[in-house]
């Protein structure tokens, strides 16, 4: 799912070459780094035989970055209507992740690697579960597959489904076309939220502090003695 993609990217990529300053993109303020872009693709050709070239790159960097901006649109429409989730949540989601590696070094070694902390790790596990539970909650709550869906898909391909049963493949026919649905409408309401965000694309400066106004000694009032 995408919300869950760039936090486990962040786990399983390597150390971002860039620094937090370098900002690529704001969502109504909210920086997105290019470390955090960087992160994502890394972590998604995690574990491939061959590097992908520099135009596949450059394409998968430009996917993170719009996925991470989806990401911030969504948290921020999450917020505003008050959804949140539990602390037992936030460790649940932790656990399952951990769990994805062989042994409890390989993953404090990938959170250093990527330069996480475990409170940045919390929180940025809170924001995906927030998401999520807002997708559930607002984006998805229309969206039902038809009873006579999947039956419909096998037959229109049922021979590029390799002589297996409708039985054995209904599950997997029913998930696949409940994603393209829950799709469909997530993008509708991304768009949506677009309309009225202020989304900047980099890279652009990181703001100077704000100076803190000249103070001025009062003006001495008018003097009240006649002339």
């Amino acid at each position: 799912m995408m919300t869950r993609v760039w936090l486990l990217a962040l786990l399983l990529g390597t150390t971002p070459t860039h620094t937090g300053d370098d900002v690529v993109a704001r969502v109504d303020g909210v920086p997105i780094t290019e470390a955090m872009v960087n992160a994502v693709v890394k972590g998604t050709i995690s574990g491939r035989a061959q590097p992908p070239s520099s135009d596949e790159i450059a394409k998968l960097s430009d996917a993170a970055l719009e996925s991470l901006i989806d990401l911030e649109l969504l948290y921020d429409a999450a917020q505003k209507l008050g959804i949140t989730v539990t602390d037992a949540q936030v460790d649940a989601e932790i656990a399952r992740n951990r769990a994805r590696f062989a042994n409890a070094a390989d993953y404090d070694g990938a959170l250093a690697r990527a330069g996480m902390t475990p409170a940045t790790l919390r929180a940025d596990t809170r924001k995906t579960l927030v998401v999520k539970a807002f997708l559930e909650k607002v984006v998805w709550k229309e969206i039902f597959l038809p009873p006579d869906a999947a039956r419909k898909y096998f037959d229109q391909h049922e021979t590029e489904l390799g002589g297996k049963s409708f039985e054995t493949l209904k599950p997997v026919i029913e998930r696949s076309l409940l994603d393209d649905l829950r799709q469909q409408a997530q993008r509708g309401y991304l768009l949506e939220l677009k309309k009225t965000a202020v989304i900047l694309r980099g890279p652009l400066p990181t703001p100077a502090p704000t100076a803190a106004p000249t103070k001025h000694a009062p003006s001495a009032p008018p003097s009240s003695e006649p002339s």
